[in-house]
């Protein structure tokens, strides 16, 4: 039987001519005309006949963006962070400066371009929520044209969320050819692009602490970093249903961290008794004022700005010194003191050596753990706190 006289066939010719009985009166609408597009791509189709790909339907890029990101976050085990802000953050930058074409579209010069722009941004252009409402061209003419902007880091984790947007469209068969975001990654060397974070001199903190903020809930966060090697948003999170007592022993209870290793008992160092004798419900924060933001409504972000200004006031700018420094504080005193690092890895909250975690998965002792916080010492300096 000839394709043409296909019972299909015949069909799609049918509605294809009615359509064209519409046009000759008062016209098609957008949908009889998305309809007779179709009809007549499905008859290719059936014809054995290649099907034009038809730009004016294509997804655009924010289209695009969304739905790859509704489905990144069905993702099992995905905690609440965020990362898909910084995600959004990064396709609203690029859409901005892109507009809503179809992603297919996108030619390597115009990556290139953004990169260009985006590496001008001041790197704190999008601490203000007035950020996320303003167009590109108002990103650019308030915080851009900077000598030094965001940092290889930055940049990476932008091109790399594109990247993915991309090799996921391909997957769909919604791009083709060449990567337009591949090559751009820039290579982080340490001490030429890469800064790590550096512990607090002693002079430094004394500088901190003499006098300490104004605020006491953020003197006695910054007291506890010096003293646990806890990240910050474990800090301010900190409930008093996670300080516990085992065999005598007061400690703090890490759970929900960043990745399994970071789930562990750290015990309490004598400056920081006073938390085992609080009052109240276990949900209750040991340091309430700082606000819950973002998806997993952690007051992190709000302590690390209180933190940033007090630092800022004491005439500290450099970006290697900030309140991580204070991990890197007490990992200090762990290596000077010899204290191996498979042990103290288990207080910090890092992976152990995979041999010591296949053959003595439960670790060191509480006890343990508590004779290596009691090393953390800063002679010289005069900490205020209960």
């Amino acid at each position: 039987m000839d394709v043409d006289e296909e019972p299909e066939v015949i069909g799609i010719d049918l509605e294809i001519d009615k359509l064209a009985e519409k046009g000759e009166g008062p016209g098609l609408t957008e949908a009889d005309e998305a309809r007779l597009a179709a009809l007549n791509d499905a008859k290719r189709d059936r014809q054995g006949l290649p099907v034009p790909r038809r730009r004016e339907y294509e997804p655009g890029f924010a289209e695009l963006a969304g739905r790859f990101l509704d489905l990144w976050a069905t993702q099992y085990g995905l905690k609440a962070s965020n990362t898909r802000p910084q995600k959004e953050a990064t396709f609203r930058l690029f859409g901005g400066f892109i507009g809503d074409k179809p992603l297919r579209d996108v030619k390597r010069s115009e990556v290139a371009d953004f990169m260009d722009e985006l590496r001008r941004l001041n790197p704190n252009y999008g601490r203000s929520p007035k950020s996320q409402t303003m167009t590109w061209s108002e990103i650019i003419r308030e915080h851009g044209g900077n000598a030094k902007g965001l940092s290889p880091q930055t940049m990476n984790r932008h091109i790399d969320t594109l990247s993915a947007l991309w090799k996921w469209a391909d997957q769909h068969e919604l791009v083709d050819g060449r990567n337009p975001f591949a090559g751009f990654k820039q290579r982080i060397k340490a001490g030429v692009n890469q800064h790590p974070y550096l512990p607090w001199t002693a002079e430094e903190l004394r500088t901190l602490f003499d006098p300490p903020p104004k605020r006491d809930d953020l003197t006695e966060l910054m007291v506890a970093a010096l003293h646990t090697g806890m990240r910050l948003d474990e800090l301010a999170s900190l409930t008093l249903g996670q300080i516990k007592q085992e065999d005598g022993i007061h400690f703090i209870d890490v759970r929900d961290a960043k990745t399994p290793a970071g789930d562990r008992a750290v015990p309490l160092h004598f400056r920081l008794r006073w938390m085992a004798e609080l009052e109240g419900e276990p949900q209750d924060r040991v340091w309430p004022k700082f606000n819950p933001e973002g998806p997993g409504k952690k007051p992190g972000a709000d302590a690390g700005r209180a933190f940033s200004a007090f630092k800022a006031r004491k005439g500290f700018s450099d970006r290697t010194r900030v309140f991580h420094s204070f991990r890197k504080n007490v990992t200090q005193i762990m290596e000077r003191a010899g204290v191996p690092e498979n042990e103290w890895a288990q207080v910090l909250g890092h992976e152990r050596n995979i041999t010591y975690g296949l053959y003595n998965p439960e670790g060191i002792t509480l006890l343990r753990k508590a004779q290596l916080i009691e090393l953390i010492e800063y002679p010289g300096i005069d900490f205020p706190g209960r």
